[in-house]
Formats: structure tokens, sequence, C-alpha cells
């Protein structure tokens, strides 16, 4: 199966260099990418198992940064005299979650836009609204990867979130997280079902191991090669000026296994049909 990247005519350089960019996600234009609602730190279950395994290691560890307490409660004293003090802590530490939770949030969202890129990919090629939204009002055109190709695959690991595609999921409802038992998926993965006609999937990678940097506002536009043995299709937009028709048709040569087609209004419907491209402009 074929992804697609909808671009606008300003995008050509895509095709010229064969590099495309990952985006952060604070540059997306849903304004709630990669943002679940934290709703705390750590359940109270989880608080209060994690503390009856680990309280007295935690606390003789602690305890190192006060040696005063060794010279007045010798030996195992000040851990005794401290540790009925185990069952009151979960709680507490409820009470103190909504104090600093905002600022987990506002931490993990800035480190993910310093270090994580994106490609959006859809599995439909012929959205009215995405050519409408993503390619300049159908000037553009649209590029179609082989999902299959090693480039969507190179995750250093089974337990690596990064290097491979993703599906996204849409819900009515904001995902709600817990810090110490997510799996990640409520912030890569997710999105509002009013996206849900992009039928979206994604790549994550890296921006450190990105080939070129552009600087800009708020964040570095930062690039990532691609095979051209990736590229299966490319797509001239039902307005795509003629100039840039014959460019996508000379640059698909360089793209062994790229096939040339064009939007056309569909004769009775509102819709659009993707024909092989004549040739002739």
């Amino acid at each position: 199966m074929a992804l697609y990247k909808y671009l606008t005519p300003a995008r050509l350089d895509v095709l010229e260099r064969r590099r495309i960019r990952f985006t952060q996600p604070s540059a997306f234009n849903d304004p709630f990418e990669f943002k679940p609602y934290i709703e705390s730190a750590a359940s109270q279950e989880h608080l209060s198992e994690y503390l009856e395994q680990n309280f007295d290691q935690i606390l003789r560890r602690e305890l190192k940064e006060y040696p005063i307490l060794d010279k007045l409660l010798p030996g195992e004293s000040a851990v005794d005299l401290l540790r009925p003090l185990k069952s009151s802590i979960p709680g507490l530490f409820q009470l103190l979650q909504p104090q600093f939770l905002p600022g987990v949030s506002a931490a993990i969202n800035s480190s993910l836009n310093v270090n994580v890129g994106v490609l959006c990919l859809a599995e439909i090629r012929d959205s009215l609204l995405m050519w409408g939204h993503y390619t300049d009002n159908h000037e553009g055109f649209v590029i179609g990867f082989d999902q299959n190709h090693p480039f969507f695959s190179v995750r250093r690991g089974p337990e690596d979130e990064f290097g491979f595609l993703r599906q996204v999921k849409y819900c009515r409802n904001r995902p709600r997280v817990t810090l110490a038992n997510t799996t990640g998926t409520e912030w890569f993965e997710t999105k509002s079902d009013e996206w849900a006609y992009e039928k979206e999937w994604r790549m994550l990678r890296v921006l450190e191991g990105a080939e070129a940097r552009l600087e800009a506002v708020p964040h570095p536009i930062c690039l990532f090669s691609f095979p051209a043995d990736a590229v299966v299709e490319i797509i001239a937009g039902l307005r795509c000026p003629l100039e840039l028709r014959d460019r996508l048709r000379f640059l698909s040569k360089v793209y062994p296994k790229a096939k040339v087609f064009q939007a056309q209004e569909h004769s009775s419907e509102y819709a659009l049909s993707i024909t092989a491209d004549s040739g002739i402009s």
C-alpha cells in the first residue's frame, strides 16, 4: 500500500533534493498534538505498592544526606522512627500533584519539540479537504511512498518508539494519562476524531539524525533523505500550473518506481478522479 504526502508548489524541493521534513509537534496545525491530559503522576495504588517495596531503601538513601541523624539516632533508629509515615505519603503526594503537573507537561512538550520530528502521511490520495488544506488549493502535488520500503523501518529495537510507521487512532475525548504507567502511545498516536478523514500514519525520528537543518523560528527545519525507489506515485493537483506539471514529469525520471498521475474533476460527483498522466501540457 502507498501512503501519501500532500505538498504545496513551494515544496518541489522535496523531489529535487530527495529530502523531507520531519516536523516538530508545535509546528502542526492541530494545537493538541502530543498533548494528552496528564491527570496524575501516579495512581494511589501504584504509589502505595512502590513505597511498600522500596520505602526502607529510599529512606536510607535520603538519610545519608543528613549525617547528624546518624549521631542522634544510630543504626536503624531513624528508619524505625520514620517508617510509620509511609502510609501518609501517597495521600500527601496526591495533594501536591496539581501544583507540579502543569510544569511537567510543559517540560515534556518542550523536550519533544527539541528532540522529536514527525513525518505525517495519509492513506488516501484524493481527499478534497487535504488537497485544499495542504497543497495551496489544489495547485500543489502529492507524493506516494511505498510503506513497505526499508526507509520506514529503521527502529533500533522492539522497544524503540522511533523509526517506524504507526497508524493514528482517533477518539472523541482527549486521552487522560498517568505518568507512572503510560505506554507513550497516547502522546504519539492519538488525535481528535475531527481529523479522522485524514486516515493518518506517522513516523517519528530523532532530530539529531537529520541530514540538514535550516534555521527557522521557533524551531529549525530538520530534513531527512529518502531513497528514490521509496517513491511510487507523483500526482499533480487539479489546479497545478503547467510549468509545475512539466517539472514533475521531468523529476519523475529520477524515481525508478514512480508513476505520474493527474487529479481531475469527477464528471458527476464532488470528487477527484486520479488518472494516469498523458504527458501532454
